[in-house]
């Protein structure tokens, strides 16, 4: 990573000076040349965030709650993107650093760097997370007429399966991207052979775990996406992609945005898929026993000073084997950081709601106070319910419900001006006896969680 952001750096000093070189003489009498658009239309962005955390998780054995994070951490982030040399290359570079204020819970928590290298490699023995500074975005940018490309470290910004991880900032692929904007129809296609979540420093290589422990390398992923304007209002969304030997994802995805007067309606229905490519002959490596899907329709409605949010998914994940995922996690490599996908739901409500046969339903009432006499406020409340997990081979069904509230405050003017605080409070119930992870994969127990969370721009 250090030396891409060396060779990066040398490319713009080098090749995108500010302007010719002129005798001293000169300077005075002739007006400046135009700047280069390298310079005139780049963007430099400081942002500090804080964050903190409290949450307890119930243990059935012992019977009581105990703290499972409990933590307060700060970042600082510098983005520079430039504009297009010569309406040809430019070059953008992301850098952020993190530190743990206190920390009195768990050392893998989201907001600063986990104190071992990769997915694979997690050492609990460790009892500090691990404060420091990543560069997430580090890429040079060409563009020609509709065709554009984008190659380093970079965010995946074309139609496609790759998406990534997020702290307050996004995770990072070591690769390329490149696309056509033909209009109403959008093309791209993206390569990459490493990856790191936010909560690492460095990229490393995607692997995979096999039955017996052993850590098999996987090369590489691809994807390939498309995305039409179809009519007024009306998205559609395809992608397909694959990591080498190993998983396939497809999603298909339906947009449809209609102003109704001085209100909005917003709907979507989107379909998730994704299997082994390569079964084995017992399939007890696989992922999966048969293709899971997962499907989503939501809608959303704005009226004055009102939102509201109405969701449903129903997830299919079998697995033969308790080694198999059991359910649906959107990705192209399976552990939790170790690749990310083109997914949207995100209730905030804890659980990721994916388990095989589960239907689950999301429902979230929002409002501006701004005509209360209480201007930049806001606050929610929202709540879930899922039913009908099931984990192949036992006899349990899966039943979790969840509410939320939340409250945040938009700084208008001042020397904060645009800076956002927001509170977020869940309390999370699985309504089965067993212990977390038990038979469901990705089911854990009961908990309460509050958030605070602070975000100031430091450049205008």
């Amino acid at each position: 990573m250090k030396k891409l952001l060396g060779l990066a750096l040398a490319v713009g000093l080098v090749i995108f000076p500010a302007g010719p070189a002129r005798p001293d003489d000169e300077r005075s009498a002739e007006p400046p040349e135009e700047m280069s658009p390298f310079f005139r239309d780049a963007r430099f962005n400081a942002t500090l965030y804080y964050f903190q955390r409290y949450r307890d998780r119930y243990n059935v054995d012992t019977g009581h709650y105990g703290v499972n994070l409990s933590h307060a951490t700060g970042q600082l982030s510098l983005d520079f993107e430039s504009g297009h040399h010569g309406g040809l290359i430019g070059l953008d570079l992301g850098i952020f650093g993190s530190m743990d204020f206190y920390n009195q819970g768990a050392v893998d928590h989201e907001m600063n760097f986990f104190p071992w290298r990769d997915p694979w490699h997690a050492d609990w023995s460790r009892t500090k997370a691990k404060n420091g500074a990543s560069v997430y975005k580090a890429l040079v940018k060409l563009k020609a007429g509709p065709a554009w490309l984008r190659a380093g470290y970079f965010q995946p910004q074309g139609p496609g399966v790759l998406g990534v991880n997020w702290s307050f900032l996004p995770g990072t692929y070591q690769g390329a991207e490149a696309g056509l904007d033909l209009g109403r129809l959008k093309l791209a296609a993206a390569w990459a052979d490493q990856y790191k979540a936010p909560w690492f420093t460095e990229t490393y290589k995607f692997q995979k775990r096999t039955s017996d422990g052993r850590l098999e390398d996987v090369d590489y992923l691809w994807s390939l996406g498309a995305r039409y304007e179809a009519a007024e209002g009306l998205t559609l969304e395809a992608a397909y992609g694959e990591s080498r030997g190993y998983l396939w994802n497809a999603h298909f995805k339906a947009k449809y945005h209609r102003p109704l007067g001085d209100d909005r309606l917003d709907l979507t229905w989107q379909t998730y898929l994704m299997n082994d490519l390569h079964s084995g002959p017992d399939a007890v490596d696989d992922n999966f026993s048969a293709t899971a899907m997962q499907q989503y329709l939501a809608a959303a409605y704005a009226s004055g000073p009102w939102t509201g949010n109405l969701e449903f998914t129903y997830t299919r994940a079998p697995n033969a084997y308790p080694d198999n995922a059991g359910y649906f996690a959107y990705r192209l490599v399976r552990p939790y950081g170790g690749a990310k996908g083109a997914y949207e739901p995100w209730w905030d409500l804890r659980s990721d709601w994916d388990h095989h046969q589960e239907k689950a339903v999301f429902a979230k009432v929002g409002r501006s106070l701004d005509d209360l006499g209480l201007a930049g406020w806001r606050a929610a409340v929202s709540g879930a319910y899922g039913w009908g997990g099931v984990a192949e081979g036992y006899p349990y069904k899966l039943r979790e419900a969840a509410f939320g509230l939340d409250l945040s405050y938009t700084v208008d003017q001042g020397f904060l001006e645009g800076a956002v605080f927001a509170l977020h409070f869940t309390r999370y119930d699985n309504k089965t006896d067993l212990p977390s992870w038990r038979y469901f994969n990705n089911a854990f127990q009961d908990e309460h969680d509050l958030k605070f969370s602070l975000v100031v721009p430091l450049s205008r």
